[in-house]
């Protein structure tokens, strides 16, 4: 009886699978994008890039899981013990049944608050454009004056001028003593920078320094220094700790070097290729003025042996006679040519006597009386025309005067007031009317 009231419905049993399910829906929807703290233990490391291990603390241990696509992001590699903060899901692993956390971001714990600040204003200013590849100023082939902003006493400016003298660069180069490191160092840093960017002569400048930890670099983390080298009117080279650290003014200024050393190879590298190719173009200068004078010592020759050919003293001979020649088919001509001219001056005289000014006065008197003949007659007959256009039309107005009209037995009829009465209807509203005929006028009566 007691069995009975124990046992459980049917669909009140979960299966292991089922109930692992439930819990992983629980835990990875309420503790997704966590940060958590803690000492990595058990590192292992997979072929496939994989890494697993426990982060603990006094009190528990947490499975981690860390997927090759996001250790290759980090910049650091996990190692057993190292203290460290992980960004995170947790999930939970049904085959085995247990939670385990797999980790996106890994920060050493004890830089962790200033890496989350760097990548908060690394964020911030890349939004503002201020990384734009569009604002990099390309650096300058031969540099012939660099500021080089630095501790004056550290290992990183000796480092540089070594490199320099090394490979034979002849710029100048001048240091702007600065502190590095510390409270304040960022503002004479950015102070020393506003100084090179003022003064005359100056082709690039160079903002480094020695390694150090993220504390120790934090001044060129900072967003008004960084800001102060994006803005620079000269070009600015960033050479900051080792090749593992990043600052902000690697990404704010033209170049970044991963070194000190690798600042000065970067500079001595232009000049020397700038050197080399100066060189390569003297050589080049040098072989094409060679190939010219070849070429031109080879036109020489041919044009001796050409000279030889065509034996100058004969040809000048042969233009003497050409010169005989050609005067005396001048003469010729000249004689040809006179000739026709006398021909064309008589023929001119000709046509000047026969166009001579008294001649032409006696043609056109005549002509003039002619025109004056023709003139009067063609006047006489307009006028002529035009009376008799006039009599017809004076005729043709006569006959359609009202003495005309009257004359042919018509009569108009009036009221007394003078008015004319058009039709039967307007008489018949008269009591009197006047008919004028050709020859007076009489009184008429109305009757009706």
């Amino acid at each position: 009886m007691m069995d009975d009231l124990l046992m459980p419905a049917a669909d009140e049993v979960l299966d292991v699978t089922a109930l692992t399910r439930l819990i992983k829906g629980q835990l990875e929807g309420r503790f997704a994008r966590i940060w958590v703290r803690g000492e990595v233990s058990n590192l292992r490391r997979q072929s496939s890039g994989h890494v697993y291990f426990s982060l603990k603390d006094a009190g528990s241990q947490l499975p981690c899981a860390f997927f090759a696509r996001d250790v290759a992001r980090q910049s650091f590699d996990l190692e057993d013990g190292m203290e460290v903060m992980l960004l995170g899901d947790i999930s939970v692993y049904v085959p085995h049944g247990r939670y385990q956390l797999i980790a996106k971001i890994a920060i050493q714990s004890g830089e962790g608050r200033l890496q989350l600040e760097f990548e908060r204003l690394k964020r911030k200013l890349a939004s503002e454009g201020l990384f734009d590849a569009a604002r990099k100023q390309q650096l300058p082939l031969l540099p012939r004056k660099i500021a080089v902003i630095t501790s004056p006493t550290g290992a990183a400016v000796r480092d540089f001028l070594r490199i320099l003298k090394r490979r034979e660069f002849h710029g100048e180069v001048m240091v702007f003593p600065a502190k590095v490191q510390g409270k304040g160092a960022a503002d004479e840093v950015a102070a020393m920078l506003a100084h090179a960017n003022a003064s005359p002569g100056f082709d690039l400048v160079v903002l480094t320094r020695g390694g150090g930890s993220i504390e120790d670099l934090w001044a060129f983390n900072e967003e008004a220094l960084a800001r102060a080298v994006g803005d620079s009117r000269l070009p600015v080279i960033s050479a900051i700790g080792h090749e593992i650290d990043h600052v902000l003014t690697d990404y704010a200024a033209d170049r970044r070097a991963e070194t000190p050393s690798g600042a000065a190879e970067l500079i001595s590298s232009l000049y020397l290729e700038a050197c080399a190719r100066v060189d390569e173009a003297g050589v080049q200068l040098q072989t094409q003025c060679e190939n010219q004078l070849r070429q031109l010592d080879q036109q020489i020759e041919q044009l001796r042996a050409r000279l030889r050919v065509i034996a100058p003293s004969r040809q000048v001979e042969l233009l003497g006679m050409r010169i005989d020649d050609i005067e005396n088919r001048l003469l010729r001509g000249a004689e040809t040519r006179l000739s026709k001219s006398r021909k064309v001056v008589e023929a001119l005289s000709h046509r000047m006597l026969q166009q001579h000014p008294k001649l032409r006065l006696q043609l056109g008197h005549q002509k003039v009386l002619t025109n004056a003949s023709r003139l009067k007659r063609a006047a006489q007959q307009n006028l002529q025309d035009h009376r008799g256009s006039l009599v017809y039309l004076a005729k043709r107005l006569e006959n359609s005067s009202l003495k005309a009209t009257l004359d042919r037995g018509y009569a108009i009829l009036q009221a007394e007031d003078g008015r004319i009465i058009p039709d039967k209807k307007t008489a018949e509203s008269e009591k009197s009317l006047r008919a004028r005929l050709r020859d007076g006028e009489i009184k008429l009566r109305v009757d009706l």
